[in-house]
C-alpha cells in the first residue's frame, strides 16, 4: 500500500511539472479507450453486440461528418456539389456549415496518405488537444491553483458525456470551443486585440461565434462603467472589440463569391431552430423533438442555472459569467432535441463555476467509479448517430 502512495504521489507531482503534456496524454488516452471496439472491429464490447457498427466508418460517418466534406471539397459551388454529390441534399443547405472547419480539412487532406474522411477525424481531435489545453491555461489564470486547474483539465477531456462524443468524431465543436476559450482568456489579460481576432475566427467556424461577439461587447461595455473611463480613452482601449461582428460578415461575403447570395446562410432550410416562447423544446410536436423523453434536458437547463448563478457570485457581470450566460439563455429559444450539444460552449466556464465540488473526492470518486457508463453512453450513441452512405467514392 506505502508503494502504491508513492507511486500515485510521483505521478502527481511529474503532471503539474508538465501539465500541457499530461493534458494531451489524457486527451489521445480518453479517444483511444473511447475508438477500442471500433478499431479492432469487435463482435461485442460490455454488452453491446454490434459488429456492423464496430468498425471505423462508423466514426467517420457520425453527423455531420460528411456535410463538412462535400463544403471542403466544393465550396458551395451549387455546380460542383450537383456533379460531385448527386444524391445528397440540396446545394442550399451547405451554407448552415460555415467555412473554417472544412477550410482546414481540405488542408490536411493535401497530405499524401490522408483521405478527407480521415483528415476530418485528424482535425478534431488537434481541435479536441488545443481546447483542453486552452482551458488549462483559463483556468489558471482565474482560480491561481495550478493543481485545481489541472484536475479541472484532465476532467474536461471526457467530461461531459456529450463532449467525450463531439471531441472525437468529425465535428467543428472542439476547434469553436477552443477560439472561445482563447478568445476570453486574452479578454481577461486586457489583450483586446487578441481576444477580438479570436472572436472574428470564432465566428467563421458556427454562427453562434456571433454570441461571444455580443458577449465581449457587452463585457466592454460593463468595464468602461465601472472604470469610469472617457469616451476618447475607452474608444482607444476597447476599439478592436467594434470589430468583433466581421467574422460573420466576411463568410456572409464568402458566400455571395461561392453562391451569389450573399444571405445564403438563411436560405438553409429549416436550419434555424430558435423559436418563441421559450422551451420549446419540450414540444413534442416540434420537428427536431419529436420525443416526451425529455428529463435530461430539464436537467441540463437545471444544472446550467446552478452553475450560472455560481459565476455570478464569484464574479459578476465579468465576461466570465456573461459569455455562459448569454450563451444559456440562447438554447432556451432552441426548439431541438440535442441541447446538450448546443450548451457545449458554456460548459468550460460553467465546469469553472463548479470547481469547488468538481475537484472535490465527493464528485471525482463517483465519476471514477461511472467511467463504464460512461463509454457505454459514448459507444452506444456513436454507433447509431450516423449518416447513411452506399458509396464512399465521392468523399475520399
Amino acid at each position: 500500500m506505502p508503494k502504491i502512495k508513492n507511486i500515485f504521489s510521483q505521478v502527481k507531482k511529474l503532471a503539474l511539472l508538465h501539465p500541457v503534456w499530461t493534458l494531451i496524454f489524457a486527451t489521445v488516452l480518453s479517444a483511444s479507450l473511447l475508438y477500442f471496439p471500433f478499431i479492432f472491429h469487435l463482435n461485442s464490447f460490455c454488452g453491446l453486440k454490434y459488429p456492423k457498427k464496430f468498425n471505423f466508418s462508423t466514426i467517420l460517418l457520425n453527423f455531420d461528418s460528411l456535410n463538412y466534406i462535400i463544403v471542403a471539397k466544393t465550396w458551395y459551388n451549387p455546380q460542383k456539389i450537383a456533379a460531385l454529390f448527386p444524391n445528397t441534399l440540396s446545394p442550399n443547405y451547405f451554407p448552415a456549415h460555415f467555412p473554417a472547419y472544412p477550410a482546414l480539412i481540405w488542408l490536411t487532406a493535401q497530405i499524401p496518405i490522408v483521405d478527407f474522411p480521415h483528415a476530418s477525424v485528424i482535425v478534431t481531435l488537434i481541435a479536441s488537444i488545443t481546447a483542453v489545453i486552452a482551458f488549462y491555461y483559463l483556468s489558471t489564470l482565474i482560480l491561481k491553483n495550478k493543481k485545481k486547474a489541472l484536475i479541472l483539465s484532465l476532467l474536461f477531456t471526457l467530461f461531459p458525456t456529450r463532449w467525450l462524443v463531439v471531441k472525437n468524431v468529425p465535428s467543428p465543436e472542439p476547434l469553436f470551443i477552443t477560439f472561445i476559450i482563447t478568445s476570453i482568456y486574452f479578454f481577461c489579460k486586457r489583450k483586446y486585440t487578441k481576444s477580438a481576432l479570436l472572436a472574428i475566427l470564432c465566428q467563421i467556424v458556427k454562427s453562434p461565434g456571433i454570441l461571444l461577439a455580443g458577449s465581449l461587447g457587452l463585457a466592454a461595455i460593463v468595464k468602461i462603467y465601472q472604470e469610469k473611463t472617457s469616451p476618447k480613452k475607452a474608444a482607444k482601449k476597447f476599439w478592436p472589440i467594434l470589430i468583433t461582428p466581421l467574422g460573420l460578415i466576411t463568410v456572409f461575403y464568402f458566400y455571395k463569391l461561392t453562391t451569389g447570395d450573399f444571405f445564403a446562410y438563411f436560405k438553409t432550410g429549416n436550419n434555424i431552430h430558435l423559436f418563441w416562447p421559450p422551451f420549446q423544446v419540450f414540444n413534442f410536436q416540434g420537428e427536431w423533438t419529436q420525443t416526451i423523453w425529455l428529463e435530461d434536458v430539464y436537467l441540463n437547463y437545471l444544472l446550467g442555472a446552478i452553475f450560472l448563478l455560481i459565476l455570478w457570485r464569484k464574479y459578476k457581470a465579468n465576461i466570465l459569467f456573461l459569455f455562459p450566460a448569454v450563451f444559456y439563455l440562447s438554447t432556451c429559444f432552441i426548439a431541438h432535441r440535442d441541447i446538450s450539444r448546443y450548451l457545449l460552449p458554456a460548459v468550460p466556464f460553467l465546469l469553472l463555476g463548479g470547481e469547488k465540488n468538481l475537484t472535490n473526492k465527493r464528485f471525482l470518486i463517483p465519476l471514477l467509479l461511472l467511467l463504464p457508463a460512461l463509454y457505454l453512453y459514448a459507444i452506444n450513441f456513436i454507433s447509431f448517430n450516423i449518416m447513411p452512405l452506399s458509396d464512399w467514392t465521392p468523399y475520399l
